[in-house]
């Protein structure tokens, strides 16, 4: 609806009720055993608008494939609903084969009969009925009322920007330069190289070869004492202004890498440490390097290095910390077999596999390397001449000699990586450094952005895993750089231009950066939507005062439609009984979290109150206050909302919204009289389906009790 209240141009409340079938699964007598499929069908098919309906056996087999397809051909139907199992395993399926009869697959919805209804309510068969009928009615409320996504495509340009000359950025830029595309590489240094490799074994040698070609291909433009400005422009297509030596330059790309790796913390001048007797492991890898190259003898006797000091902090104590100072104590016995090296430490962390620093441990026991753990709570005490520890097993104070005391410093994000972050819109860990969204974890609908970390800029990782990650980054952007065009099928919110009045709410609570407020006319700034970047959460229609923003699958009134449907069976039985009913609820539940635990629930066929109408929704970022006043108003006894645990939103914060918004609707409740223990905000796991159990059946209990008082 549009901030006048009429309906959006092209709307589908304009158009006269789409021509709807309706498919009811019966999955042999997994459904069929319970339910009465040939009265839900015959019910779907006096419900308005629906000109098809029939019983399949199993319409997800070849042959159930092929006669929905011919049914949507000789009905020409427009929407579909199919009643059977959850939609997380057949929804993609059905969407598919409708797309392949001509259909749009936005018209095509799945309601769960099956895990809702058949498995959690077979002991009572005539609650399993209602139930089953009413999620249909929902199902085809809401494909008359909403509108349907369409594919958004862009142009897409077969280049890449590379941030970084560290041995992944040089790796990532060789292989995409050989396969044919172009490549431009910025650094920030004066020459190529990076920082990590002090740290990463062998990767001197490896780089020293990479520069010896990079520079000289063809395709690769290198720019240094250069720096990311500006990023403008959707995925596959970024405009990247560049500033090197007080110019700036702006090309276009389609994917951009960060490689930019991380550097050692120095120690801080407020230590009381000779700088010439303890030095961090970078500064000691220098001295180990120049002696080496010299070929003269290491003249240090009694060489003391710690893996973790009283401030190094999480990443000083990291597997790479650990491999390095082990490195090095065999190293110092290489050049000087005669010299005492000492190993103090806390714990000797590796990743997965820990054979390659068990291997590097017993090599350098075997040249006559002293590894010495202690307790946290007794760190080494650096003294002018010694280094004083406890010994953790007999509780005695031992004392080293030392020529050179080594400290593992922590790793840490380069300077600029909160710029970086911020301009190519990553997230960060609690340390800085940058994280690139993992796909298995994104929803299905979700636009590949090409923009990727490698390499320690992501964490700090040594040379085998930094090869491991550009091969693998270099293999995904050549399949991601050899397409012609990006496309995305997710529902992307749309803004109706003449309701907008650019107050920009939406464009602060938007996760990805998708909305901007561009200026119209030179007098006022209305936002728009980078369809591409939009991952459809609905955030932004929640927010938006005027109600100019719609997410088609999640518009306001296919929502409201299915709230007014949800007990349409009970209700007919509660009048003909005069009115008498178990408290009703009706959960909102993001298909991720809650929706996927109700699944599950069926699955383990946990029974739980059959008053329960289940409203799927893309995130609970979508909950929005109105439609749950909606609710209260008008059907539901009680409104729950499931949502994911805090941190693992699948559209980044849409969680913590909710939680903000229902907070502030339980207190107006309470100032306008209504009981705010009608409103129940639960953050559930997808995969705890006794969780949604226990959360229905409390809240079930608590509205009972709160019907018997009144």
């Amino acid at each position: 609806m549009g901030a006048d209240g009429k309906p959006h141009k092209n709307s589908p409340e304009l158009d006269a009720s789409p021509r709807t079938g309706v498919l009811v699964c019966e999955c042999g007598d997994e459904i069929a055993g319970v339910l009465d499929t040939n009265a839900l069908c015959a019910a779907a098919a006096e419900l308005p608008g629906v000109v098809h309906a029939s019983c399949e056996a199993y319409p997800c087999s070849k042959d159930g494939l092929l006669r929905m397809q011919q049914a949507i051909e000789e009905n020409k139907l427009e929407r579909l609903l199919v009643a059977g199992c959850t939609p997380r395993l057949v929804e993609k399926h059905f969407r598919e084969a409708a797309l392949s009869a001509g259909l749009n697959p936005g018209g095509v919805e799945v309601v769960d009969i099956r895990e809702h209804c058949a498995y959690v309510h077979a002991d009572e068969p005539d609650a399993a009925m209602q139930k089953a009928a009413d999620l249909i009615v929902m199902g085809v409320s809401r494909l008359a009322t909403t509108s349907l996504p369409f594919p958004h495509t862009h142009a897409f340009v077969n280049s890449a920007l590379i941030i970084g000359s560290g041995l992944s950025g040089l790796t990532v830029a060789n292989s995409l330069a050989s396969a044919g595309h172009h490549v431009t590489l910025i650094e920030s240094a004066q020459e190529l190289g990076g920082t990590s490799q002090t740290f990463q074994e062998n990767a001197k040698d490896l780089i020293d070869g990479l520069i010896g070609i990079v520079p000289n291909h063809p395709g690769i433009d290198i720019l240094l004492d250069s720096r990311l400005a500006q990023v403008a422009g959707p995925p596959g297509f970024y405009e990247v202004s560049i500033k090197s030596r007080e110019q700036t330059k702006t090309i276009t790309v389609g994917a951009i890498v960060v490689a930019t790796g991380a550097k050692p913390l120095p120690l801080d001048s407020s230590r009381h440490f000779d700088p010439s007797c303890v030095v961090t492991q970078a500064h000691f890898a220098h001295d180990l390097t120049g002696a080496a190259t010299a070929g003269s003898d290491l003249t240090m006797q009694d060489v003391v290095l710690i893996l973790s000091s009283e401030d190094g902090g999480e990443y000083c104590y990291s597997h790479l910390s650990s491999l390095t100072g082990v490195r090095q104590a065999i190293q110092v016995k290489q050049l000087n077999p005669a010299a005492n090296v000492t190993v103090l430490f806390r714990e000797l962390y590796s990743t997965g596999d820990n054979q390659h620093l068990e291997e590097k441990v017993q090599q350098a026991k075997e040249l006559g390397v002293t590894f010495f753990r202690f307790r946290t709570e007794t760190p080494p005490l650096i003294s002018e001449k010694t280094v004083d520890i406890d010994d953790p097993l007999t509780g005695q104070p031992v004392r080293l000699l030392y020529d050179r005391v080594v400290l593992a410093m922590p790793l840490v994000p380069q300077d600029n990586a909160d710029t970086l972050a911020a301009l190519l819109g990553l997230h960060q860990d609690k340390h800085g450094f940058m994280i690139e969204a993992r796909p298995r974890l994104l929803p299905g609908r979700y636009c590949d952005t090409g923009i990727y970390v490698v390499g320690s800029a992501h964490q700090p990782v040594d040379t085998t895993d930094v090869l491991l990650q550009a091969y693998m980054t270099s293999s995904r952007l050549q399949r991601y750089l050899n397409q012609d065009s990006l496309s995305t099928g997710a529902p992307v919110a749309e803004i109706a231009q003449e309701a907008c009045t650019g107050c920009g709410n939406c464009v602060q609570v938007c996760p990805v950066n998708a909305i901007q407020l561009i200026q119209k006319d030179g007098i006022l700034s209305l936002a728009e939507v980078e369809s591409l970047l939009c991952t459809g959460c609905g955030n932004c229609a929640v927010v938006c005062p005027v109600n100019a923003i719609r997410i088609p699958g999640w518009d306001d009134l296919a929502i409201v439609s299915q709230i007014n449907a949800a007990f349409t069976s009970s209700r007919t039985k509660d009048d003909a009984e005069g009115g008498v009913h178990p408290p009703r609820i009706l959960a909102f539940a993001c298909e991720w979290s809650a929706y996927a635990s109700a699944d599950l629930a069926g699955t383990l066929r946990i029974p739980y109150p059959s008053d329960v109408r289940i409203l799927r929704m893309n995130c609970s970022a979508r909950f929005d206050p109105q439609h749950i006043l909606w609710a209260l108003l008008n059907n539901a006894d009680g409104v729950l909302l499931g949502a994911c645990h805090p941190g693992e939103c699948h559209y980044g914060t849409g969680n913590l919204y909710a939680d903000e918004r229902v907070k502030v609707l339980k207190q107006q409740l309470a100032d306008y009289g209504l009981d705010p223990r009608r409103v129940r905000l639960e953050f559930l796991a997808g995969d705890d389906g006794e969780g949604f159990v226990e959360t229905i059946t409390s809240f079930r209990d608590d509205l009972r009790k709160k019907m018997v008082k009144t």
